[in-house]
C-alpha cells in the first residue's frame, strides 16, 4: 500500500510511448503500482504511481527525474514540468496543476474529475480516493493529516464520473469513527463538498463554539454564540447546533457536513427511505468529570438532486451502523420552516444524521398505536391515586356530617390540598394521554391538534400549581415546627393559594404566548402518547421550575427535621422521646409525600445512561403515581393520632365533671384543638 510521501506521480499530457522508466534509476528496488515499466501509447493524461521500497533522498530523486526528463521534454511537453517538493515527492507544475494555497481545499483544481492531494498535486478522483483511503486507514497518520485526507476522500467520491474503487471505499461506521478520533487539534477545513470542524467549545470568555453550518457554493462555517442567530436566520444548506447546556464538560466538538453524500445514497436497502439532504456527522469528546444530556438542533435543506417525486413524509433520521438502516429513534419529527425553506429537528445522541423521505404508501401504522409498559404503569398508578383521594374525601365528608363540630386546622388542610392538586393533575394528564392516543391520525404526525393543545396547557397549569402548593406545605411546616409562632392561619393559606394560582397562570400564559409563534417550535405531538413541550425547550418550562421548587422543599424538610429531632431529644423520659420520635416520623413522612420529593428522580432521568434511566423512570412512576396511596396511609395515621388525642381530652373532661375540678387554661385549649 502506498502513501503520498513515497509516491512519484507523472502526467503525460499528450501521449506516452514505450519508455523504460527505470533505466538509470540509482535505487536498489523500484515497483509500479499501476503499470509495467513500459507503457502502451495512448491519448489523454496517464498517471503512473511508482513506490520506492527503500528510503529515497533528495539527491536520488533528483537523479531519477534527470534521467527521465529528456524523454518527457522530447515528447513536446513543457520543460521543467517536474519539480521536487519538500516531501521529496515529484509533482507536476504544468497547466493541469493549480497553484498551492495556504488553506487546503481538495476541490480547488478547477478541472472536472480531479481532486487536489495534500501536496497540492491534482490527480483524477479515482487516484485521490485510493490515496485518501490509504492515509485514513493508516493508524500512524497524525490528526491534521487525517482530517485533510477525509476532506480529500469526500471530494474524490462526490460527482465522480468513474466507478468508485470498492476496496478504497469507507463505510458510514468508518467515517463516524474517523470523525470521533480527531482529537488534540483545533481546525476547520472548508471545501465545495464538505466542511470539517474540530473545535474546543470554550474559545474565550466572549465566545463559545456551538456547531457548524454549510451553504452550497460557498462552503462551511463555525457557529458560535456571536453568529448563531445570523446563521440560523439565513438560507443554509445544512447546520447543527449543540445546546449550550450539553457542552458542559466537552473538550472537543467534532463535526463533519457532507454537501452531497454520494457514499450514503444506497446504504439502506431495507426501509425504502430515500436520502434527501446533506449528511451531518456529530461527535463530542467529554472529560470524565462532567456529563449533561445531549440536545442537537439540526437544519436540513432539500438537495436539488435528491428531491423526491410523489407524496410522502420527511423524517429526521440517523444511520444505525448496527442494523444498517435509517432510524428516527432519539430524534424529533421534522418541522418545516417555510420562511427559510428547510426542515428542522432535534436529536439526543451523536452519529450521522440526514433528512430522509418515505413514500406515503409505506407510511404504515404497524405496532405504533400502543402503550409501552411504563405508560401503562403510569396510568394505572395515577388511577389508583385518584381513587384513594376520593376515598379520603368521602371519609372526611362523612365524619364532618356525623360530627359538625369537628373542624380542620389550616396546617391539616395542606396535605389534603396537596393531594387534591396532584389528583386534578393526574386526571387531566390521563385525559390528555387518551385524547392523543385516540385522535392521532398517523405515527408521523408532529403537530398537536386543538384539543390536545388545550389539555396540554391545562395539565401544565396544574403541574405548576401542584408544585406551588407543595412548596406552601413546606413553608407552613417551617412556620409550625421551626418558627413555632404565630401558627399559620386560614387567611394566610388563602393568600398563598392565590399567589400559587397567579404564578401558575403566568407560566401557562407565557408558554401559550410563545407557542403562538410556530418558528419557536415550543410544543410537539408525540404520536399516540402525548402533546407536550419539544425536547429542545423542556428544560426551560419543566426542569428548571421543578428543580427550584424541589430545592426549596428539601431545605424546609431539613430545617423541620432538625427542629423536630432536637425537640424529641429534649424530652424528660424515654417514653416521651419515643412518642415524639413517632410524631416526628409522621411529620417528615407527610412532608416527603406532600412536598413531592419523589419528583427529584425526574430531572435525572435524562442525565444518565439508558439502563439507569429506565430504573429511575420506574422509581419515579411508583413514587409519584402512588402518591394517593401514601396519602391515604398518612391520613389513617394522622386520623388515628387525632382520635387518640380526642379520647384523652374526652376522658379529661369527664373526669373534671365527675370530680368538680375545672380544667386548666391549657387543657381547655387542647380540648378546643382536638375538636378542630
Amino acid at each position: 500500500m502506498c502513501t503520498e510521501e513515497d509516491t512519484v506521480i507523472f502526467s503525460y499530457l499528450k501521449q506516452a510511448i514505450s519508455h523504460p522508466l527505470c533505466l538509470g534509476m540509482p535505487l536498489t528496488t523500484v515497483s509500479t503500482t499501476r503499470t509495467m515499466p513500459t507503457m502502451q501509447s495512448t491519448m489523454g493524461p496517464i498517471y503512473v504511481i511508482i513506490s520506492f521500497t527503500t528510503p529515497t533522498s533528495t539527491a536520488q530523486t533528483t537523479q531519477f527525474i534527470s534521467s527521465t526528463s529528456s524523454f518527457i521534454t522530447s515528447n513536446a511537453i513543457t520543460s521543467n514540468i517536474i519539480t521536487i517538493t519538500n516531501t521529496m515527492t515529484a509533482s507536476m507544475t504544468s497547466a493541469i496543476v493549480s497553484n498551492s494555497t495556504s488553506l487546503y481545499n481538495p476541490d480547488s483544481c478547477g478541472i472536472a474529475g480531479y481532486s487536489k492531494l495534500l501536496n497540492n498535486t491534482c490527480v483524477p478522483k479515482l487516484d485521490a480516493q485510493i490515496i485518501a483511503c490509504s492515509i485514513l486507514r493508516n493508524s500512524s497518520s497524525d490528526t491534521d493529516r487525517v482530517a485533510k485526507a477525509l476532506s480529500l476522500y469526500i471530494s474524490s467520491v462526490t460527482n465522480s464520473t468513474v466507478t468508485l474503487n470498492t476496496t478504497s471505499t469507507l463505510s458510514a461506521d468508518e467515517i463516524d469513527n474517523i470523525v470521533k478520533d480527531l482529537t488534540n487539534i483545533n481546525l476547520s477545513l472548508s471545501s465545495n463538498t464538505s466542511f470539517i470542524a474540530v473545535q474546543q467549545p470554550n474559545q474565550d470568555e466572549n465566545s463559545m463554539v456551538l456547531g457548524a453550518s454549510f451553504k452550497r457554493g460557498i462552503g462551511g462555517d463555525i457557529i458560535d454564540t456571536n453568529n448563531e442567530v445570523n446563521v440560523t436566520d439565513s438560507f443554509i444548506t445544512a447546520a447543527v447546533i449543540v445546546n449550550r447546556e450539553s457542552l458542559n464538560g466537552v473538550t472537543s466538538l467534532n463535526l463533519l457536513i457532507i454537501d452531497k453524500p454520494t457514499e450514503y445514497e444506497n446504504i439502506d436497502n431495507s426501509t425504502n427511505k430515500t436520502l434527501t439532504s446533506s449528511v451531518i456527522v456529530v461527535n463530542l469528546q467529554r472529560d470524565d468529570s462532567a456529563f449533561a444530556p445531549l440536545y442537537l438542533s439540526l437544519y436540513f435543506k432539500l438537495i436539488e438532486e435528491y428531491i423526491p417525486s410523489g407524496t410522502g413524509k420527511y423524517l429526521c433520521s440517523f444511520y444505525n451502523t448496527t442494523t444498517f438502516i435509517w432510524s428516527e429513534t432519539g430524534c424529533s419529527s421534522a418541522f418545516y420552516n417555510q420562511q427559510f425553506n428547510r426542515y428542522e429537528c432535534n436529536c439526543t445522541h451523536t452519529t450521522s444524521f440526514a433528512l430522509v423521505w418515505l413514500p406515503q404508501s409505506l407510511l404504515t401504522e404497524t405496532s405504533s398505536k400502543t402503550f409501552d409498559a411504563q405508560d401503562i404503569a403510569s396510568l394505572i398508578t395515577q388511577l389508583i391515586s385518584i381513587i384513594c383521594f376520593l376515598i379520603i374525601m368521602i371519609h372526611a365528608t362523612g365524619i364532618r356530617i356525623i360530627n359538625p363540630m369537628i373542624g380542620v386546622q389550616a396546617l391539616n388542610l395542606l396535605p389534603l390540598i396537596s393531594t387534591a392538586s396532584t389528583t386534578i393533575l393526574f386526571s387531566f394528564y390521563i385525559a390528555l394521554s387518551l385524547t392523543v392516543y385516540t385522535q392521532t391520525s398517523s405515527s408521523y404526525q408532529t403537530e398537536c391538534f386543538s384539543s390536545s393543545s388545550v389539555l396540554m396547557f391545562i395539565t401544565y397549569f396544574f403541574l405548576i400549581f401542584m408544585f406551588c402548593v407543595k412548596t406552601i406545605t413546606g413553608y407552613f411546616y417551617f412556620l409550625r415546627f421551626v418558627r413555632l409562632f404565630p401558627q399559620p392561619s386560614h387567611r394566610k393559606l388563602l393568600i398563598m393559594l392565590i399567589i400559587s394560582f397567579l404564578i401558575s397562570s403566568l407560566c401557562t400564559i407565557l408558554a401559550i404566548g410563545l407557542n403562538t409563534n410556530s418558528s419557536y417550535n415550543i410544543t410537539q405531538l408525540y404520536p399516540y402518547e402525548l402533546c407536550w413541550f419539544n425536547s429542545n425547550v423542556i428544560y426551560y418550562f419543566m426542569t428548571i421550575p421543578i428543580c427550584l421548587f424541589l430545592f426549596f422543599n428539601i431545605i424546609t424538610i431539613i430545617l423541620v427535621s432538625n427542629s423536630l429531632f432536637k425537640h424529641a431529644r429534649s424530652a424528660a423520659t424515654s417514653k416521651q422521646i419515643n412518642e415524639r420520635l413517632k410524631r416526628c416520623a409522621i411529620v417528615l413522612l407527610s412532608s416527603c409525600v406532600t412536598q413531592g420529593i419523589g419528583w427529584i428522580f425526574g430531572p435525572f432521568i435524562s442525565f444518565i445512561g439508558v439502563t439507569a434511566g429506565e430504573v429511575l423512570a420506574w422509581i419515579f412512576i411508583i413514587l409519584n403515581g402512588l402518591e394517593g396511596v401514601w396519602s391515604i396511609l398518612l391520613y389513617i395515621l394522622i386520623r388515628t393520632q387525632q382520635m387518640d388525642e380526642q379520647k384523652h381530652v374526652v376522658a379529661a373532661i369527664e373526669l373534671s365533671k365527675a370530680s368538680g375540678i375545672p380544667l386548666k387554661k391549657n387543657e381547655k385549649l387542647n380540648a378546643k384543638r382536638s375538636n378542630n
